[in-house]
């Protein structure tokens, strides 16, 4: 059961995200060039043996990785194809927990691998705390983990509840910002997590170029970076606009009025980074204006890529590679400007030419 369990569930998480993990590789090793990356990845290991905050925050990302994998494993066994996984409930707890561990093993290989270095780094420079707090840490992790999967896949029967709840608030909803109150409602765990990974690979980057003083290439690396920490929220949007809003074509709204919606729609999404940008950097207010159509070109391509592909996640993550090699090489040639305008241009003829010919039901 373990090798199924592992050639459906875990090799099925690691296609569906390579292009995030790709993206990430390229962060942490690709952006840095020779004997500064190993003297780099020392600093940052001892860094976060050295400082209790600086772990906790790596803690955090830990954390944010499981709540990841835990829900898309609650996804697949909520499907039909993974009905197999109920026989499991025949054998003792202990076993299903077990079984679960070294299932969660896998899928959380990388955090693993990086956790190796992290003990390693506590050990040979005797950090103690460190060594205690990160074995800990990920036990706790791996048998929770475990542990809620059991529970999930034995007792699905029982109302679930929400993790987070939100006052309902009783005002009137416009309906170009129906989308963001769908993310409020109905994606709240998505929403946040894409937010503390947007922030974090935000200021990750901010800091590992620390010494190059406002270059607005180093502004907008980080903000693709942002941008593509929420495509999953664009997919999602893109498809709950598709099957709950079709009707729209049959409103007095046109095209043109439409796509202005999402661009409002994208913006306040961006508005926390934007604003932290402003906050912690010295940027210009030309550069500024270069970074706001940057982030709505790049949002407004990856949605214009969900209706192309027919919102086919596979294909969707695949892609966002590809978008993000061709953006980092316009924003390093100096291209950047010319590319935004042209990511703008092309999506808006895209949407308008296409607004009305569209199957939604093959997105939905």
């Amino acid at each position: 059961m373990l090798k199924l369990l592992i050639r459906t569930i875990g090799a099925t998480f690691y296609q569906q995200h390579v292009g995030l993990f790709l993206v990430v590789f390229y962060l942490l090793f690709g952006m840095i060039q020779g004997y500064d990356l190993i003297l780099f990845h020392k600093a940052l290991l001892l860094s976060i043996c050295s400082s209790p905050l600086n772990l906790l925050i790596l803690f955090g990302i830990w954390i944010l990785y499981a709540v990841k994998s835990l829900l898309f494993v609650r996804q697949k066994l909520s499907q039909e194809d993974y009905g197999f996984v109920k026989e499991l409930t025949v054998v003792s707890k202990k076993a299903q927990i077990v079984l679960w561990i070294k299932v969660y093993s896998f899928l959380l290989i990388p955090v693993l691998c990086y956790a190796t270095l992290v003990l390693i780094t506590s050990v040979v420079h005797q950090y103690l705390v460190s060594l205690f707090a990160t074995t800990g840490m990920l036990g706790l992790i791996m048998i929770s983990l475990a542990i809620y999967t059991y529970r999930f896949s034995n007792f699905n029967f029982n109302v679930s509840k929400a993790w987070l709840n939100f006052p309902q608030l009783k005002i009137n909803k416009p309906f170009w910002s129906w989308p963001i109150w769908y993310l409020l409602n109905e994606q709240r765990i998505m929403l946040l997590i894409c937010k503390i990974v947007s922030f974090l690979f935000f200021k990750a980057i901010l800091l590992v170029f620390a010494d190059i003083p406002n270059d607005i290439r180093i502004y907008l690396t980080a903000l693709l970076a942002v941008v593509l920490s929420h495509a999953v929220l664009i997919l999602n949007l893109t498809k709950f606009d598709a099957f709950y809003n079709s009707f729209a074509k049959s409103l007095p709204i046109n095209a043109i009025t439409r796509l202005i919606y999402w661009a409002f729609v994208f913006g306040l999404l961006l508005i926390p980074e934007l604003i932290l940008l402003g906050a912690s950097t010295g940027i210009t207010p030309l550069q500024f204006v270069n970074c706001v159509l940057f982030c709505l070109g790049s949002m407004l391509v990856l949605q214009a890529l969900v209706y192309l592909l027919k919102a086919n996640t596979d294909r969707y993550l695949q892609y966002l590679l590809f978008f993000f090699f061709v953006s980092m090489f316009a924003i390093v040639g100096g291209y950047y400007l010319p590319f935004s305008i042209a990511m703008i241009i092309f999506t808006s003829v895209f949407y308008l030419w296409n607004y009305n010919g569209l199957d939604l039901k093959e997105i939905a």
